[in-house]
């Protein structure tokens, strides 16, 4: 995981966004620990997909599913 500086745009999430990753879940809790913009999975050496080993990602959800 590594810190980025300003917050990922939505385009931009599927390139640096891991979340079929078994780590996610705690790397994005530390992300928010402490209180950085944002984070990439890109290039984690830690990167392990949840149904035994790694995994290519794609995101499900339709872009609808990201207007608020």
């Amino acid at each position: 995981m590594k810190r980025l500086e300003q917050p990922l745009e939505i385009k931009a999430v599927p390139q640096h966004r891991k979340e079929e990753c078994l780590h996610y879940e705690m790397c994005l809790g530390e992300a928010c620990a402490l209180l950085w913009p944002s984070f990439s999975c890109a290039n984690c050496k830690l990167y392990f997909g949840k149904h035994g080993g790694p995994v290519r990602y794609e995101r499900a959800a339709s872009a609808l599913g990201w207007d608020v």
